[in-house]
């Protein structure tokens, strides 16, 4: 309803109707003070104020322009079908406009696709906007539903104890259908009337070999050939409907006219048989019910091998890969495979990544070895300047010793001198660590601005800076997702991109 726009239209005031004592619609019944009545202004019966809260365009009497007008929830539906264009009758579904053609007796001369149902809307439509009088009285007089003369609606409490007096007689039965009953070359696209289906019922003045063809009613059973006798049943009250596929085919030949003996052999339907024959053997093989295959759940997709597993993997293994495992490795490790069509290039940039991820472990590795073999050294160094302190820290305590222990005054004076000299050889305070440089300085030299020891080898598509590595990309994409430099937002892991340096 929200597509369509404006309100519908209606021809002029309706005919006076039997106002009943309940709505028509809920089945709430009306009294003067808490649920009044108010009629439509399509069809022309009684409904409470709930029911008739819609509202459509009636022309005013004697004068121009339209008013606004009340009307009921039934044929506002209708109203806003007949008030459409064609290019929102196609936006509508196929059983709603069936539906609209059957309530007001539309005549279809042929009806094929959806556009000829909307073709024959369009042509029953006046110069007004709306259906002629013959279809709009004969949607009043049957296809208005009627709620209010079921025993189980709501009562008030100013409802009357006693059965209503004034009680609307019941509708009148629809006429038969005057309509073709083969225009349709498609039957689904037919609309549905069930109350016609008599019109197409048995005729006793039909000779037996003219049966008319019954769709909905399913034919009775055929006398059976008399057979041997078989042991007692216990389903013998009971009986089994044939299944719904073998009623509702047009096609099967009908057994209304019961032929005689040997005219006709009778018609049997498989499945009614084998029932039957099981009712009547209940020794029988009973065929265990085939079970419906249950929707099998999609396998869970095996993660892609990590680095460590391809670094370890040979050359003709890794080009045994699937194309969808080789993308997810590529995806996973930030390489863009976006333009790549054979399978071949895949593995080429798988090897080119692994090439890259083992030069720089043995960089990573030689650069760990080359720290421990300057630790070891540096240790070693401070050990020997650790000895050297300890040993002329021994040699002063001695001078002084001799000292204190009256030596004269050239002994004094010459450990005076020894003194001096070992003040003067006295190691340097050590430097200050070298600080480290700022983030842009850091980016500059390579290194991930963020650990600081690994290169950088990961750039931010978004703002380009090329930062951060690897590792500390997972650790940025799982906590901030932010560009360690700029702050810019990172949306997805595909907007990170590897780079290789040669």
């Amino acid at each position: 309803m929200s597509e369509i726009r404006g309100i519908p239209l209606l021809s002029g005031p309706p005919p006076p109707m039997d106002s009943g004592d309940a709505c028509r619609k809920c089945g709430k019944e009306f009294n003067v003070i808490l649920n009044r009545s108010r009629k439509c202004n399509h069809c022309g019966y009684s409904y409470c104020h709930n029911c008739t809260d819609y509202q459509a365009l009636m022309p005013r009497s004697g004068q121009d322009g339209h008013g606004l007008m009340n009307v009921c929830g039934f044929c506002i539906e209708f109203l806003t079908i007949t008030a459409s264009g064609k290019g929102q009758l196609k936006t509508m579904p196929l059983s709603k406009l069936k539906k609209y053609v059957e309530v007001y007796n539309i005549k279809m001369q042929r009806a094929v696709e959806k556009d000829d149902l909307i073709d024959g809307i369009m042509e029953a439509k006046k110069w007004t906007g709306c259906l002629p009088p013959e279809n709009e009285n004969y949607y009043r007089k049957y296809s208005v539903p009627d709620k209010s003369g079921s025993g189980t609606r709501p009562r008030g409490f100013f409802s009357r104890s006693g059965p209503s007096s004034n009680t609307p007689p019941a509708p009148p039965p629809r006429p038969p259908s005057q309509r073709p009953t083969n225009n349709f070359a498609r039957p689904d696209l037919a609309p549905d009337n069930p109350p016609y289906q008599q019109h197409y019922g048995y005729t006793p003045q039909y000779p037996p070999h003219h049966p008319q063809p019954q769709y909905h009613t399913p034919p009775p059973v055929p006398p059976r050939p008399p057979r041997p006798p078989q042991p007692p049943r216990q389903s013998q009250p009971y009986s089994y409907p044939p299944p719904p596929h073998a009623q509702s085919n047009p096609p099967t030949p009908p057994q209304a006219t019961r032929p005689q003996h040997g005219a006709y052999p009778p018609y049997q339907r498989p499945s009614a048989s084998r029932s039957t024959e099981n009712l009547r053997n209940p020794n029988a093989r009973q065929t265990p019910p085939r079970t419906r295959a249950a929707s099998a759940a999609p396998p869970a997709t095996p993660p892609p091998p990590s680095l460590d597993e391809l670094l370890d993997m040979p050359p003709e293994a890794m080009a045994s890969l699937s194309i969808g495992t080789l993308k997810a490795i590529l995806f996973t490790n930030h390489v863009n495979a976006g333009m790549i069509l054979e399978k071949g290039e895949l593995v080429g940039k798988v090897q080119v990544l692994v090439d890259a991820e083992r030069r720089d472990r043995e960089r990573q590795r030689a650069l760990e070895q080359q720290e421990e073999a300057e630790r070891i050294e540096q240790q070693r160094v401070q050990m020997e300047e650790y000895k050297r302190i300890q040993r002329e820290r021994e040699e002063r305590i001695a001078a002084e010793k001799r000292r204190a222990q009256g030596q004269d005054a050239e002994d004094t004076r010459k450990s005076t001198d020894d003194g001096e000299a070992g003040t003067s050889d006295a190691p340097a305070p050590p430097l200050p660590p070298k600080t480290r440089g700022t983030a842009s300085d850091l980016e500059r030299t390579g290194l991930c601005v963020i650990c600081q020891d690994d290169e950088a080898n990961i750039a931010i598509v978004d703002c380009g800076h090329l930062a951060m590595c690897r590792g500390c990309s997972d650790l940025v994409m799982a906590s901030s997702k932010e560009c360690p430099l700029c702050r810019t937002r990172i949306v997805t892991e595909a907007r990170l991109l590897r780079i290789f340096k040669t």
